[in-house]
């Protein structure tokens, strides 16, 4: 599913958007989690050094040793702009043996895909358990094709440090829970403490993480998150949220069917967003995907959404394509003979039908 909603991406940004701009209410703080991961960086990496401060100026770092690459090409390279600031030079007059991994290789890929200009990008202090966590994603990260969130074997090492207690290592977990499919990341129930998740979800500092968070949330099994989910998801379905994709895909984990049939209503409000309306579709979708038992109720739903609100048509395509189903073939016929598209979203719907009629 995510490789189709990549390409559904794609087209939007040659064809034009398939829905006007996201209100600024809906998104007070924009702050969203990287697309480029840790384990990225350390994967693709030219250069992987170990370094402290320089001996002739202690405000530099100077590299100690080399993870990744060899000698000649670390020679080859500019030296690490970085000032070693004060908090780690605490951190060094504390245990002159600490080291800070320093990583170089591709910046923050653009849009497209495309890498940008190559340099050192700063790492973190390293303690034991962080040595072992990047020589683990180097042993076993051999094998996941750079790229692709929806290696299970990538799902389940990151799993399983998502309520660790050192914050850089968690944080990295969650940037991958959050990147992989949901029906991948299902498996990964009562992932740290109920309390500890709500706790994040109050803090402004952790307004990046809350997607994530949320999800989380919606994975527990205690009745303490289960109230909260139910309580949060409701109301994020009456009045919208910024992350209304993810309260709908924790409220279906808390109520299944009912809270379904809760989408259904609220995708009927006239107040909601089309934005807002389509994340609403696309947690049917994705919930769906991972819990097939629901799949005729959602049909029944997108059936239903068809004959009245065509801009959700795309979307609601996607779910069709995924789950290879052509019940909802008459109805998106009707909305290409009928309404006027744009191009991206004319373009879906006819290669969906054409996969249909060509099976």
């Amino acid at each position: 599913m995510r490789s189709v909603l990549v390409t559904v991406v794609a087209l939007v940004f040659l064809a034009g958007s398939l829905a006007g701009p996201r209100p600024s209410a809906a998104c007070p703080v924009c702050i969203t989690l990287p697309e480029y991961s840790l384990a990225d960086r350390i994967l693709s990496a030219r250069v992987i050094v170990l370094a402290a401060p320089a001996l002739d100026n202690p405000f530099s770092y100077s590299p100690v040793s080399i993870l990744k690459g060899t000698a000649k090409q670390l020679s080859a390279l500019p030296e690490i702009p970085f000032l070693v600031d004060s908090v780690t030079r605490s951190a060094f007059r504390t245990d002159p043996g600490r080291r800070v991994l320093i990583i170089y290789g591709a910046g923050y890929p653009d849009k497209a895909g495309r890498s940008l200009s190559m340099g050192w990008i700063k790492g973190f202090l390293m303690t034991p358990e962080r040595a072992n966590f990047v020589e683990a994603i180097r042993h076993q990260g051999a094998s996941w094709a750079f790229g692709k969130t929806d290696d299970p074997s990538r799902v389940a090492f990151f799993g399983s440090y998502l309520g660790h207690e050192d914050a850089l290592l968690r944080n990295a977990a969650l940037i991958e829970f959050h990147r992989a499919p949901y029906a991948m990341v299902r498996q990964l129930r009562d992932q740290g403490s109920s309390a500890a998740l709500l706790q994040e979800l109050r803090s402004v500092n952790r307004l990046a993480y809350a997607p994530a968070v949320i999800r989380l949330l919606g994975l527990q099994s205690d009745p303490a998150a289960k109230a909260a989910v139910r309580t949060r998801y409701q109301q994020a379905l009456a009045s919208g949220d910024t992350n209304l994709y993810d309260w709908a895909l924790a409220g279906i984990e808390v109520d299944g069917a009912a809270a379904i049939t809760a989408i259904e209503a609220s995708l009927k409000q006239q107040s909601l967003s089309q934005d807002m309306k389509r994340d609403l579709v696309r947690a049917l979708t994705d919930a769906g995907t991972a819990r097939s038992e629901f799949q005729t109720q959602i049909l029944d739903i997108f059936k239903r959404e068809l004959q009245q609100n065509s801009p959700l048509a795309v979307w609601i395509a996607l779910a069709a394509k995924s789950w290879e189903t052509d019940i909802l073939n008459s109805e998106l016929r009707s909305i290409l003979s009928t309404e006027q598209l744009e191009p991206a979203a004319q373009f879906l719907i006819e290669n969906t039908l054409v996969q249909f009629e060509q099976n």
